[in-house]
């Protein structure tokens, strides 16, 4: 039921306070094992470079945390200043990922890999489609706040899928079954679409636009990463961010 106007806006916020920590929740569990234990037990040594990308990537998994629950409050101004601190941190997502994944990259070269770049156009993909709706949710942030929402929203499902991809790649199935069920979470937009039809009777635009972003590129991905074209055009993106490796 909408209700009034006060009404529906709060359901909206709800929604999106109450989502956003589910999907930080979800980031965080995906790293125990790959990363958080690690690190504290000592077991295994990480590049400089990886403790700065996992910093900044947790740290705006919480912020989006965080400013969904201040607009929920109705501390919007709040909400609005560290915003900024939102956009200086997303500002450094695209080169850290494409750095953090040429890291990558050189370790498997170094470990005798046969096929080094094959998952980096999961890495590629991810934080392009990141960027975009980055990039949609700050054009839109003053005069169209329904689309800013859903466009971070859909963001936050860009980083979602690659961080749990830690748990479905030990799944006992052969490519491209594990990285299909990691895309799988892209199922959480039509819980969005759900939401829509109850608070404004219909889909709204921004969610057709972040599901055609993403669903289909995700689906795509797993039919091009272990392909010979993606083999032959990924050492020119990534082989000069290599850092000397």
């Amino acid at each position: 039921m909408r209700g009034n106007g006060e009404t529906t806006g709060v359901v909206r916020d709800r929604f999106y306070a109450n989502w956003s920590l589910v999907i930080l929740v979800l980031i965080l569990a995906s790293f125990p094992l790959t990363y958080f234990i690690p690190v504290s037990t000592g077991s295994k040594q990480f590049a400089p470079i990886v403790h700065v990308h996992g910093a900044i990537f947790f740290s705006w998994a919480a912020l989006f945390a965080w400013q969904s629950h201040l607009v929920a409050q109705g501390k919007v101004a709040r909400h609005r200043e560290i915003g900024l601190a939102g956009i200086a941190i997303s500002a450094l997502m695209l080169p850290m990922g494409m750095i953090t994944a040429a890291e990558a990259i050189a370790r498997r070269i170094g470990e005798g890999n046969q096929t080094p770049y094959d998952f980096a156009f999961f890495n590629l993909i991810d934080i392009l489609l990141f960027s975009g709706l980055m990039v949609a949710a700050i054009a839109t942030v003053t005069r169209h706040r329904e689309w800013h929402r859903r466009f971070i929203f859909g963001a936050a499902l860009s980083l979602l899928s690659p961080a749990f991809s830690r748990w479905t790649l030990q799944l006992p199935f052969a490519a491209p079954w594990p990285d299909l069920i990691t895309y799988g979470f892209d199922a959480l937009l039509v819980v969005l679409a759900l939401h829509d039809r109850r608070v404004i009777g219909k889909i709204h635009p921004a969610t057709w636009w972040t599901a055609a972003a993403l669903v289909p590129l995700h689906v795509a991905s797993p039919f091009i990463a272990y392909g010979e074209w993606w083999r032959s055009v990924a050492p020119a993106i990534f082989d000069p961010l290599l850092l000397g490796a």
